[in-house]
C-alpha cells in the first residue's frame, strides 16, 4: 500500500453511495422516452436487463483491478500496454469524461433554462456550475466523497414523490407483456447504456477503498440500488403517461410531478429541478477529478493547475451548444462511444492484464496480496 494516499481513502462501505450517485445523473429525467421508443411496454425489462449486465462489467472491472494492487487505470495501461499506447488510451479516458463533463452539465443547464430560468444566459449558468465543480475538486477525493454522500443523503427522499403520479396509473398500460422482438429489446438496452454510466469511475476510485475484499460486494450493490430506482421509474412512467404521450415527452420524471399541488406550491416540479443539482454535481466533480488526475500523470504537472483550463474548456463548450437538435446529437454520439468504451473496452482490458500475468507472474502475485 502507498502510504501517501492513507490520507485520501475512504470505508469501502460508501460504495453503495458513491456508484449509486455516479450512476444517477441528467439520463433520469428523461431517459423513459428514448427506451420505449425502442422497445415499447417492455422498456421496463429493457432498463432491468442493461442493469444485470452493468453488474457484469463492474465484477471484469474490479477483477482487472484487483489484479495490480492499488494501481489505477492511468497506471495500468502504461504497465499493460507501453508507455506510447498506454498514454494514448489515458487520453482517451481524459477525453472521455471532459465529454462526460459537457454532456451532463449542458443537459442540466438546458433543464434549468426550460423548467425555472428561460432568459438566463447559458454561459452564466454553465459558469457557476463551473466553479462549484473547480471549488469541490479542489478539495481533495475525500471532500468529493463527503459531497457525493451528504448530497444523496439530501435527495434520496425524491423517491418517495412517485407515489404520486401512480394515483394516476393505469397498470393496463404494462400489457402486452414481451411484445418487443430481440432486435427492439436489445436497442432499448442500449439506450439505456448512455442513461446508467458512470460506475467507470471505480477505475479510477479503487485504489482509495480501505477494505479491498469488500468492493465487489458494495460496488455490487451500489449497481442493484441503481438498477430498481431505473427500473421504477420507468414503470411509473409507463403506467402514468399513454404511449403517444410518453413519446413526446422530453422530461417524464419532472412531467410526473406536476401532479403534486400543495397549498403553498403550485409547481413542485421547480422544487426537484433545483435539487437535482446535489445529484449531478457529484458526477461533475468525479470526472473533473478523473480528468485532471490523468492530465497530471502524462503532463507532471499540478493536478490543481489542471482545474482551470479543464473548467474554462468545458465552460466555453458548453456555450456554442446552442439549440435541443445539437444537444440530442451529443447524446446520441456519446451513447454510441458509451457502449465500447465502457461496455466493450473492459473485457478487452482484463484479457490484456491476464496475458500481462502470465509474463510478469511476480509483481501481479504481490498486487493481489495487497488486495
Amino acid at each position: 500500500m502507498n502510504k501517501s494516499r492513507i490520507p485520501y481513502m475512504y470505508s469501502s462501505f460508501l460504495l453503495i453511495f458513491l456508484v449509486h450517485d455516479a450512476q444517477v445523473g441528467v439520463g433520469l429525467p428523461g431517459f423513459q422516452r428514448i427506451v420505449y421508443r425502442d422497445a415499447g411496454h417492455d422498456a421496463w425489462l429493457a432498463v432491468l436487463a442493461a442493469g444485470l449486465v452493468n453488474q457484469l462489467i463492474v465484477w471484469i472491472m474490479i477483477r482487472t483491478l484487483r489484479k495490480f494492487g492499488d494501481k489505477d487505470l492511468y497506471d495500468i495501461h502504461v504497465m499493460v500496454y507501453g508507455k506510447t499506447i498506454g498514454y494514448a488510451m489515458n487520453l482517451i479516458y481524459i477525453g472521455y469524461f471532459l465529454f462526460a463533463m459537457v454532456i451532463e452539465l449542458r443537459n442540466y443547464v438546458e433543464m434549468i433554462q426550460v423548467w425555472l430560468f428561460p432568459a438566463a444566459p447559458q454561459w452564466v449558468l454553465s459558469l457557476l456550475i463551473g466553479c462549484a465543480v473547480f471549488y469541490g475538486v479542489r478539495g481533495g477525493l475525500r471532500t468529493i466523497v463527503g459531497t457525493s454522500l451528504v448530497f444523496i443523503c439530501l435527495t434520496l427522499w425524491l423517491n418517495l414523490l412517485l407515489y404520486f403520479p401512480l394515483r394516476y396509473s393505469e397498470w393496463t398500460r404494462l400489457l402486452p407483456l414481451m411484445e418487443a422482438d430481440a432486435g427492439q429489446f436489445a436497442k432499448g438496452m442500449l439506450s439505456n447504456f448512455f442513461t446508467m454510466t458512470g460506475f467507470e469511475i471505480l477505475y479510477f476510485i479503487y485504489t482509495y477503498a480501505k477494505d479491498k475484499t469488500k468492493v465487489q460486494l458494495y460496488a455490487q450493490l451500489g449497481i442493484f440500488s441503481v438498477t430498481i430506482v431505473y427500473t421504477t421509474v420507468m414503470i411509473v412512467s409507463i403506467v402514468f403517461f399513454s404511449g403517444g404521450e410518453l413519446l413526446k415527452t422530453n422530461w417524464a420524471t419532472f412531467t410526473m410531478l406536476k401532479v403534486i399541488k400543495f397549498p403553498f406550491l403550485e409547481r413542485f416540479e421547480f422544487i426537484g429541478v433545483s435539487l437535482w443539482l446535489m445529484v449531478i454535481l457529484p458526477n461533475l466533480l468525479f470526472f473533473c477529478w478523473a480528468a485532471s488526475r490523468g492530465v497530471k500523470r502524462i503532463f507532471a504537472w499540478q493536478q490543481k493547475y489542471w482545474l482551470y483550463p479543464i473548467i474554462g474548456v468545458v465552460t466555453v463548450t458548453c456555450s456554442f451548444i446552442d439549440t435541443r437538435l445539437q444537444i440530442e446529437a451529443l447524446n446520441d454520439f456519446f451513447a454510441k462511444g458509451c457502449v465500447y468504451l465502457i461496455y466493450v473496452y473492459p473485457f478487452i482490458l482484463y484479457v490484456a492484464a491476464w496475458l500481462y500475468g502470465r509474463k510478469h507472474k511476480t509483481t501481479l502475485l504481490a498486487g493481489e496480496t495487497q488486495s
